[in-house]
């Protein structure tokens, strides 16, 4: 097993040791970003959302950001195993044009083949994929602030992120000044209520706002869109307006 390292802290070691870990031990799976690196989970995912967790019953909060948001989504669709899998494929596969006179594809042609991917992979799945009997989706995105709060050309968004780096090593809550985080919460199929977050916001500006149909693929794009890569997408509905970032 040297391809794979478990951390635990005191409490989970704990009860590790007593009685194993069980697919019913588990509340939350948490999804980072990190690009291409996140497929070399893809078989690890297609395990636990596949023979592992369908051993329990009990509701589980997926919470992810860019590629995270991505696999957490498509484990909550009807057929999640085989989702992941199509996911793996269509990220490797994915294909831009060099305009003329460029030496790699626009943000703004990125963006708009991304939007496409996306609006093709999930097709008429939304709706069933935001309803899942035990699966909670929160899709984490970066909402800009003053200077960030509109994507207007590329030297101001640099000098916005700048402010954010070197406001984030400050102090963490100071990164509040230029970036809020965004959460988009798929609500309670029952009481169409919006679930607890199942992670702590203290460290900075926090919001949460209802994931819907409406919403859904602009809350994942903005999830994915990484600054200077993909363009910001804006005004996502029913929640607040400005640029929105991974």
């Amino acid at each position: 097993m040297q391809a794979l390292r478990i951390y635990a802290g005191p409490a989970a070691r704990e009860h590790i040791a007593r009685q194993g870990l069980r697919p019913a031990d588990v509340a939350v799976i948490p999804a980072a970003a990190g690009g291409p690196k996140g497929l070399i989970l893809g078989p690890l995912d297609r395990f636990i959302f596949g023979p592992w967790l369908s051993q329990s019953a009990q509701p589980i909060g997926l919470v992810g950001a860019s590629i995270g948001a991505w696999r957490m989504a498509s484990a909550c669709m009807p057929s999640g195993v085989q989702a992941l899998a199509q996911l793996e494929h269509d990220y490797i596969a994915q294909d831009y044009e060099i305009e003329p006179g460029q030496k790699r594809p626009t943000a703004r042609h990125i963006s708009e083949r991304f939007a496409q991917n996306l609006q093709h992979f999930y097709a008429d799945q939304v709706q069933a994929l935001l309803q899942h009997p035990r699966y909670r989706l929160h899709i984490i995105a970066a909402r800009g602030r003053h200077v960030l709060a509109r994507e207007r050309s590329t030297a101001r968004t640099a000098l916005g992120y700048l402010g954010a780096y070197v406001s984030n090593g400050l102090h963490r809550k100071a990164l509040g000044a230029w970036l809020e985080r965004v959460v988009f919460s798929a609500p309670e199929p029952a009481s169409g209520q919006l679930p607890v977050l199942p992670f702590a916001t203290q460290d900075y500006r926090t919001r949460q706002v209802a994931l819907t149909a409406q919403n859904f693929h602009l809350a994942l794009r903005a999830s994915c869109s990484i600054p200077f890569a993909l363009q910001a997408v804006h005004d996502i509905p029913g929640a607040p307006p400005g640029a929105y970032w991974d």
